[in-house]
Protein backbone atom coordinates (compact mmCIF):
# COMPACT_ATOMS: atom_id res chain seq x y z
CA UNK A 1 0.00 0.00 0.00
CA UNK A 2 1.07 3.49 -1.34
CA UNK A 3 1.82 6.06 1.32
CA UNK A 4 2.36 9.90 1.75
CA UNK A 5 5.70 10.80 2.64
CA UNK A 6 7.28 14.31 3.08
CA UNK A 7 10.07 15.53 1.08
CA UNK A 8 13.46 17.70 2.81
CA UNK A 9 13.73 21.00 0.77
CA UNK A 10 17.51 20.63 1.27
CA UNK A 11 17.40 17.07 -0.59
CA UNK A 12 18.73 18.41 -4.38
CA UNK A 13 21.74 19.96 -2.50
CA UNK A 14 22.60 16.30 -0.77
CA UNK A 15 25.98 15.13 -1.97
CA UNK A 16 24.75 11.80 -2.05
CA UNK A 17 21.93 12.53 -4.75
CA UNK A 18 24.08 14.69 -6.48
CA UNK A 19 26.58 11.67 -6.91
CA UNK A 20 23.51 9.77 -8.90
CA UNK A 21 21.29 9.94 -12.07
CA UNK A 22 18.10 11.78 -12.49
CA UNK A 23 16.78 8.96 -13.04
CA UNK A 24 18.48 7.23 -9.51
CA UNK A 25 16.74 10.28 -7.86
CA UNK A 26 13.70 9.65 -8.83
CA UNK A 27 13.62 6.24 -7.93
CA UNK A 28 14.38 7.30 -4.33
CA UNK A 29 11.76 9.33 -3.35
CA UNK A 30 9.18 7.14 -4.82
CA UNK A 31 10.66 4.19 -3.16
CA UNK A 32 9.51 6.15 0.17
CA UNK A 33 5.82 5.59 -0.58
CA UNK A 34 6.27 2.10 -0.90
CA UNK A 35 8.33 1.61 2.40
CA UNK A 36 6.46 0.68 5.40
CA UNK A 37 7.35 2.89 8.79
CA UNK A 38 10.67 1.05 9.51
CA UNK A 39 11.79 2.30 5.91
CA UNK A 40 11.44 -1.89 4.39
CA UNK A 41 9.45 -2.69 1.37
CA UNK A 42 9.60 -5.50 -1.25
CA UNK A 43 13.04 -5.57 -3.71
CA UNK A 44 11.94 -7.01 -6.85
CA UNK A 45 13.15 -4.89 -9.74
CA UNK A 46 10.19 -6.28 -11.96
CA UNK A 47 7.95 -5.54 -9.25
CA UNK A 48 9.22 -1.64 -9.09
CA UNK A 49 9.07 -0.84 -12.68
CA UNK A 50 5.74 -1.78 -12.53
CA UNK A 51 4.48 0.22 -9.25
CA UNK A 52 7.10 3.22 -9.95
CA UNK A 53 7.09 3.61 -13.46
CA UNK A 54 3.30 1.90 -14.80
CA UNK A 55 2.97 4.42 -17.80
CA UNK A 56 6.45 3.65 -18.97
CA UNK A 57 5.43 1.09 -21.35
CA UNK A 58 6.90 2.21 -24.60
CA UNK A 59 3.55 2.97 -26.14
CA UNK A 60 2.35 6.04 -27.13
CA UNK A 61 5.27 7.82 -27.37
CA UNK A 62 5.43 6.90 -23.67
CA UNK A 63 9.26 5.73 -21.74
CA UNK A 64 10.47 2.38 -21.44
CA UNK A 65 11.33 1.53 -18.13
CA UNK A 66 12.50 -1.71 -17.76
CA UNK A 67 13.41 -4.25 -14.95
CA UNK A 68 16.76 -3.28 -15.80
CA UNK A 69 17.17 0.18 -16.06
CA UNK A 70 15.30 0.14 -12.24
CA UNK A 71 17.99 -2.35 -11.07
CA UNK A 72 20.91 -0.03 -12.50
CA UNK A 73 19.41 2.85 -10.97
CA UNK A 74 19.12 1.13 -7.37
CA UNK A 75 23.16 -0.34 -7.73
CA UNK A 76 23.20 3.57 -8.06
CA UNK A 77 21.54 4.11 -4.79
CA UNK A 78 23.02 1.35 -3.00
CA UNK A 79 26.30 2.14 -4.08
CA UNK A 80 25.98 6.06 -2.11
CA UNK A 81 24.60 4.16 1.30
CA UNK A 82 21.13 5.47 0.44
CA UNK A 83 19.53 1.65 -0.33
CA UNK A 84 20.46 -1.80 1.19
CA UNK A 85 19.16 -4.29 -0.76
CA UNK A 86 19.09 -8.08 0.96
CA UNK A 87 17.59 -11.28 0.14
CA UNK A 88 15.83 -13.74 2.79
CA UNK A 89 14.32 -17.04 2.28
CA UNK A 90 14.44 -16.55 -1.72
CA UNK A 91 12.79 -12.78 -1.66
CA UNK A 92 13.91 -9.46 -1.88
CA UNK A 93 13.76 -6.78 0.47
CA UNK A 94 15.46 -3.22 0.63
CA UNK A 95 15.89 -1.26 3.46
CA UNK A 96 15.69 2.91 3.21
CA UNK A 97 19.24 3.82 4.74
CA UNK A 98 18.49 6.51 7.53
CA UNK A 99 14.50 6.68 7.19
CA UNK A 100 13.53 8.68 10.36
CA UNK A 101 16.47 11.49 9.27
CA UNK A 102 14.04 11.34 5.92
CA UNK A 103 10.86 10.52 7.82
CA UNK A 104 9.10 12.03 10.88
CA UNK A 105 6.59 9.44 11.75
CA UNK A 106 3.85 10.05 14.72
CA UNK A 107 2.26 6.62 15.21
CA UNK A 108 4.59 3.97 13.28
CA UNK A 109 3.26 0.48 12.43
CA UNK A 110 5.52 -2.34 13.07
CA UNK A 111 7.03 -3.81 10.02
CA UNK A 112 5.85 -6.90 8.69
CA UNK A 113 9.42 -7.19 6.67
CA UNK A 114 12.13 -8.89 8.15
CA UNK A 115 14.91 -6.58 9.03
CA UNK A 116 17.77 -6.55 7.69
CA UNK A 117 21.19 -8.58 8.93
CA UNK A 118 24.44 -8.14 6.96
CA UNK A 119 24.77 -12.03 5.89
CA UNK A 120 21.21 -11.45 3.72
CA UNK A 121 23.32 -8.42 2.06
CA UNK A 122 22.73 -8.63 -1.89
CA UNK A 123 26.16 -7.84 -3.68
CA UNK A 124 26.60 -6.19 -6.62
CA UNK A 125 29.72 -6.74 -8.81
CA UNK A 126 31.87 -4.12 -9.13
CA UNK A 127 32.59 -4.57 -12.66
CA UNK A 128 28.80 -4.71 -13.55
CA UNK A 129 28.19 -1.61 -11.78
CA UNK A 130 30.79 -0.09 -13.42
CA UNK A 131 29.46 -1.65 -17.27
CA UNK A 132 26.15 -0.29 -16.24
CA UNK A 133 26.60 3.23 -15.39
CA UNK A 134 29.36 3.79 -18.26
CA UNK A 135 32.20 4.61 -15.68
CA UNK A 136 35.60 3.74 -17.68
CA UNK A 137 37.87 3.50 -15.05
CA UNK A 138 37.43 2.13 -11.11
CA UNK A 139 40.62 2.29 -10.58
CA UNK A 140 43.23 -0.39 -10.13
CA UNK A 141 42.04 -3.87 -10.63
CA UNK A 142 40.57 -5.54 -7.79
CA UNK A 143 39.84 -2.69 -5.86
CA UNK A 144 36.24 -2.15 -6.89
CA UNK A 145 35.07 -3.07 -3.60
CA UNK A 146 37.33 -1.08 -1.44
CA UNK A 147 36.12 2.39 -3.93
CA UNK A 148 32.46 1.32 -3.08
CA UNK A 149 32.99 1.79 0.77
CA UNK A 150 35.15 4.39 0.90
CA UNK A 151 32.63 6.54 -1.40
CA UNK A 152 30.10 5.44 1.24
CA UNK A 153 31.94 6.50 4.28
CA UNK A 154 32.74 10.07 2.29
CA UNK A 155 29.32 11.23 2.30
CA UNK A 156 28.54 9.36 5.65
CA UNK A 157 31.12 11.75 7.36
CA UNK A 158 29.73 14.85 4.86
CA UNK A 159 26.01 14.10 5.07
CA UNK A 160 24.58 12.04 7.97
CA UNK A 161 26.54 14.16 10.99
CA UNK A 162 24.53 17.42 9.52
CA UNK A 163 21.46 15.44 8.81
CA UNK A 164 21.42 13.95 12.61
CA UNK A 165 22.00 17.78 13.50
CA UNK A 166 19.13 18.92 11.65
CA UNK A 167 16.38 16.32 12.81
CA UNK A 168 17.73 17.42 16.12
CA UNK A 169 16.86 20.98 15.62
CA UNK A 170 13.61 19.49 14.21
CA UNK A 171 12.59 17.51 17.09
CA UNK A 172 13.46 20.07 19.96
CA UNK A 173 12.24 22.93 17.81
CA UNK A 174 15.53 24.92 17.99
CA UNK A 175 16.09 26.61 14.81
CA UNK A 176 18.74 29.07 15.69
CA UNK A 177 21.43 26.13 16.95
CA UNK A 178 24.57 25.85 15.52
CA UNK A 179 26.54 22.94 14.36
CA UNK A 180 29.42 23.68 16.29
CA UNK A 181 32.73 21.80 16.84
CA UNK A 182 31.18 20.21 20.01
CA UNK A 183 28.16 18.84 18.89
CA UNK A 184 29.91 17.62 15.84
CA UNK A 185 31.98 15.72 17.80
CA UNK A 186 29.19 14.00 19.68
CA UNK A 187 27.93 13.07 16.77
CA UNK A 188 30.94 11.58 14.99
CA UNK A 189 31.67 9.67 18.50
CA UNK A 190 28.34 8.11 18.54
CA UNK A 191 28.02 7.05 15.13
CA UNK A 192 31.41 4.93 15.79
CA UNK A 193 28.68 2.49 18.03
CA UNK A 194 25.82 3.60 16.48
CA UNK A 195 23.87 3.50 13.20
CA UNK A 196 22.29 6.95 12.46
CA UNK A 197 18.98 5.59 12.86
CA UNK A 198 19.69 4.55 15.58
CA UNK A 199 21.03 8.22 17.01
CA UNK A 200 17.99 9.25 15.43
CA UNK A 201 15.62 7.18 18.24
CA UNK A 202 17.56 8.19 20.95
CA UNK A 203 16.72 12.18 19.72
CA UNK A 204 13.04 10.96 19.87
CA UNK A 205 13.62 9.36 22.91
CA UNK A 206 14.90 12.30 24.52
CA UNK A 207 11.92 14.30 23.33
CA UNK A 208 9.12 12.20 25.16
CA UNK A 209 11.16 12.55 28.63
CA UNK A 210 9.04 14.91 30.28
CA UNK A 211 11.94 15.89 32.83
CA UNK A 212 14.53 16.45 29.77
CA UNK A 213 12.14 18.24 28.34
CA UNK A 214 10.92 20.37 31.28
CA UNK A 215 7.49 19.67 30.66
CA UNK A 216 4.78 18.40 32.29
CA UNK A 217 5.43 18.68 36.69
CA UNK A 218 8.79 19.47 35.47
CA UNK A 219 7.54 22.59 33.63
CA UNK A 220 9.24 26.42 33.79
CA UNK A 221 12.72 24.08 35.02
CA UNK A 222 15.74 23.84 32.67
CA UNK A 223 15.83 21.58 29.88
CA UNK A 224 17.91 18.29 29.32
CA UNK A 225 18.13 17.54 25.71
CA UNK A 226 21.57 18.87 24.60
CA UNK A 227 23.38 16.61 21.90
CA UNK A 228 26.14 16.19 24.62
CA UNK A 229 23.90 14.69 26.91
CA UNK A 230 22.07 12.96 24.35
CA UNK A 231 24.99 11.64 22.80
CA UNK A 232 27.39 11.17 26.12
CA UNK A 233 27.99 7.40 26.38
CA UNK A 234 26.73 4.13 25.57
CA UNK A 235 24.04 4.36 28.39
CA UNK A 236 22.81 7.49 27.87
CA UNK A 237 22.09 6.39 23.93
CA UNK A 238 20.29 2.88 25.02
CA UNK A 239 18.32 4.85 27.39
CA UNK A 240 16.62 7.45 24.77
CA UNK A 241 16.38 4.37 22.36
CA UNK A 242 14.22 2.95 24.93
CA UNK A 243 12.33 5.84 25.69
CA UNK A 244 11.63 6.68 21.56
CA UNK A 245 9.25 3.04 21.66
CA UNK A 246 7.51 4.60 24.72
CA UNK A 247 4.04 6.19 23.34
CA UNK A 248 3.82 10.10 24.66
CA UNK A 249 2.42 11.16 27.38
CA UNK A 250 -0.04 12.89 25.46
CA UNK A 251 -0.12 16.66 23.54
CA UNK A 252 0.68 19.73 25.71
CA UNK A 253 -2.68 21.70 27.01
CA UNK A 254 -2.88 25.61 26.27
CA UNK A 255 -1.64 26.34 29.52
CA UNK A 256 1.02 24.71 29.62
CA UNK A 257 2.13 25.60 26.02
CA UNK A 258 1.54 29.38 27.37
CA UNK A 259 3.52 28.36 30.20
CA UNK A 260 6.26 26.72 28.25
CA UNK A 261 6.43 29.61 25.93
CA UNK A 262 6.43 32.64 28.45
CA UNK A 263 9.61 30.39 30.61
CA UNK A 264 11.24 30.31 27.58
CA UNK A 265 10.88 34.15 26.31
CA UNK A 266 11.56 35.11 29.67
CA UNK A 267 14.75 32.43 29.69
CA UNK A 268 15.81 34.62 26.32
CA UNK A 269 15.27 37.87 28.05
CA UNK A 270 17.94 36.94 30.75
CA UNK A 271 20.27 35.69 28.67
CA UNK A 272 20.49 36.18 25.06
CA UNK A 273 23.74 34.27 24.20
CA UNK A 274 22.03 30.76 25.24
CA UNK A 275 19.21 29.13 22.78
CA UNK A 276 16.45 28.66 25.43
CA UNK A 277 15.02 25.68 23.74
CA UNK A 278 18.70 23.92 23.54
CA UNK A 279 20.42 22.98 27.07
CA UNK A 280 24.35 20.96 26.73
CA UNK A 281 24.91 20.42 30.11
CA UNK A 282 27.76 17.55 31.42
CA UNK A 283 26.19 17.12 34.98
CA UNK A 284 24.58 14.24 35.72
CA UNK A 285 20.71 14.91 34.98
CA UNK A 286 18.37 13.78 37.83
CA UNK A 287 16.71 10.14 36.61
CA UNK A 288 13.46 10.77 35.89
CA UNK A 289 12.04 9.97 32.14
CA UNK A 290 8.43 9.75 30.97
Amino acid sequence: MARIRSIKPELPQSESMGNVSRDARLTFIQLWTLADDEGRLRGNSRMLASLLFPYDDGEDGHALTTAKDVERWLVELEREGCIVRYQIDGAAYMQICNWLIHQKIDKPSKSKIPPFDESSRILAKPREVSSEEGIKDQGEEGKGEDQFVERRGASHDVDVVKTIFEYWQKIMVSPRAQLDDKRKKAIKTALKLYEPRQLCEAILGCSKSDFHMARGEYLGQQKHNGLGLIFRDADHIDKFIGLASKQATGPESIEQRNARILAELMAEDATSAIDPDVIDVDMEEVEHAS
